[in-house]
């Protein structure tokens, strides 16, 4: 394990342990009739299309008898022209695949920038790639929580108003992806000068959805080895195939010479808290929307407007998918009309959709409060009042749950 082979991947069962099983595959195939990647025999260069496609078939044949059954494949791909026309190369590859077993799941386009600088009689300049995902059964890993966007400066500002229409662990991918191509002197003077390097980050995004640490991970055409070296700086094992002995020579060194500072960087990213904190904020700003809906709609209905309500969040470890909140109302008395207007309003949308386990109580004594609380009114629960206290008649909500955004902070 944790070696890149010098070899043929049309000979990979001959090639790797004969125990292997791999959980996952990320692999760029040598582009068709367009790079000589400097070894004779070689997959692409020289062949013919259908060739290609055939020997492209039997590779990933044979790593579909080796790869586990909630294992998948990830293929970065490109359409081509030939003879004045588009060869849709990635979709014809899906049929070779679909034949030898491998189920299409997702089909993301790679928006790259840059671009490999060969000319072609066509009138656009070429700015993305397929990301082609299979699978090799209909169960297969993903670790999707672990790569949503959680950075607030990159969700609209909806968020802040609507936190019920975001996913506490953050926003999910989508099927454009933007990793731009390192340029030559941005990489370090470590890294390996080829064709056509994969973005890092990328191929990080890869491993995170498809693995765990210590699964294998695999790329029959290894060239520079980012696979392979950001396998290793994640804490995976990785195995390899490559035609030409001078790029694994050039990835041993690489890795050797980056590996410290690479599992640093993937410590430093797992250990991270901003996940964990963006998860908290979205629950709280649901636990005290929820209130403050919960609330003006009973006003509404009862055509009073002395009604205040206390908002505490019940932590409970043995809930996973849902937050206990403790909602107290100040103000009336529970009679049989209070319940059921309460029922009513919470086993329906929207306030059902909010992910709330709640309990109901009445006429809590707020002098007797310990804790420091914070102030909102029937408008605005995701910025706290100044200048006022619980008796104020605009206060609404009262809670220990400090929040305070503006959204024109995240537009």
């Amino acid at each position: 394990m944790n070696k890149v082979y010098n070899g043929d991947s049309r000979r990979l069962l001959e090639i790797l342990p004969k125990d292997v099983l791999i959980q996952t595959t990320i692999t760029s195939p040598p582009y068709f009739d367009m790079k000589d990647y400097g070894v004779e025999g070689q997959v692409g260069f020289g062949q013919k299309y259908e060739e290609y496609l055939d020997d492209l078939k039997d590779i990933f044949a044979q790593i579909h008898t080796i790869t586990k059954d909630d294992g998948t494949l990830w293929i970065v791909i490109d359409t081509f022209k030939r003879d004045q026309a588009v060869v849709t190369l990635p979709f014809d590859l899906v049929q070779k695949l679909k034949e030898v077993g491998w189920k299409l799941q997702e089909i993301i386009i790679w928006k790259k920038d840059k671009t490999v600088p060969w000319s072609s009689k066509g009138f656009m300049q070429r700015k993305f790639e397929y990301v082609l995902f299979f699978s090799k059964g209909d169960n297969y890993k993903t670790n999707k929580d672990q790569v949503r966007i959680y950075d607030t400066q990159q969700l609209k500002k909806w968020w802040v108003k609507y936190p019920e229409r975001y996913n506490p662990k953050g926003k999910a991918l989508d099927e454009i992806w933007e990793f731009p191509i390192p340029v030559q002197g941005s990489w370090g003077a470590e890294y390996i000068r080829h064709f056509c390097p994969l973005p890092k980050e990328m191929v990080a995004t890869m491993i995170s959805i498809s693995t765990d640490e210590e699964d294998v991970v695999f790329d029959p055409f290894a060239g520079s080895g980012t696979v392979m070296s950001q396998s290793a700086y994640m804490k995976r094992s990785y195995l390899g195939i490559e035609l030409n002995p001078q790029y694994i020579d050039m990835f041993e060194t690489y890795l050797t010479s980056t590996i410290e500072n690479g599992k640093k960087e993937y410590n430093s990213n797992v250990n991270a808290t901003d996940q964990v904190e963006f998860e908290t904020l979205i629950q709280n700003l649901r636990a005290l929307k929820y209130g403050r809906i919960l609330l003006n709609s009973i006003e509404k209905d009862c055509g009073i407007n002395n009604l205040k309500i206390y908002v505490q969040r019940i932590i409970d470890t043995s809930i996973s998918s849902k937050i206990k909140v403790e909602y107290t109302f100040i103000g009336k008395q529970f009679d049989d009309e209070l319940y059921k207007r309460i029922y009513a309003y919470t086993s329906k949308p929207p306030l059902s959709k909010y992910g709330i386990m709640p309990t109901f109580k009445c006429c809590l004594d707020l002098c007797m409060l310990d804790a420091e609380i914070y102030l909102y009114s029937k408008t605005n629960s995701h910025s706290y009042l100044r200048n006022c206290d619980y008796t104020d008649p605009k206060v609404k909500i009262i809670s220990p749950i400090k929040v305070d955004l503006y959204e024109k902070d995240y537009e």
